[in-house]
């Protein structure tokens, strides 16, 4: 009965890390389309950490952050593909400040969420001004290089 337990949550676990690894890797060639989808996942996903900082939620704000890392590795997939590989580190460095915000509410440390959110909101402004253009209706562009 143990084995069959322990079989069961191995395999559960296994499937698990299958899905999340893949989630970067799934989307393929990312169109630009795809890319303003993801961004527009980013946008929102933003503006449910802020109302999650500004109330202390820390339940609202790991799984925000967790939801961040995951749609920066897309980001950062995406550059990649571009050969822009100065975006991609920002992504990266997104990423990374996303999974500090998560470790820093897990451990209800208000202080590290706040600092790692202005530094997360910094690197996608610096990437944004370097990246995008303004388009005649208002909405968003990358910038062609």
């Amino acid at each position: 009965m143990r084995f069959a337990r322990l079989l069961t949550t191995a395999s559960m676990v296994w499937v698990l890390a299958i899905m999340f690894s893949a989630v970067p890797t799934a989307q393929g060639n990312m169109t630009d389309e795809d890319y303003d989808k993801l961004m527009k996942s980013v946008g929102a996903t933003i503006g449910s950490l802020r109302k999650n900082v500004e109330a202390q939620a820390s339940d609202g704000i790991v799984a925000d952050a967790k939801k961040m890392t995951e749609l920066m590795k897309g980001n950062q997939a995406f550059w990649t593909q571009r050969k822009n590989t100065e975006a991609a580190d920002w992504a990266k460095g997104a990423a990374d400040h996303a999974a500090a915000i998560e470790k820093g509410a897990a451990a209800k440390d208000m202080a590290a969420v706040g600092d790692h959110t202005k530094q997360l909101m910094a690197t996608c402004q610096t990437c944004h001004m370097k990246n995008r253009d303004k388009a005649a209706d208002g909405t968003y562009i990358i910038k062609k290089s």
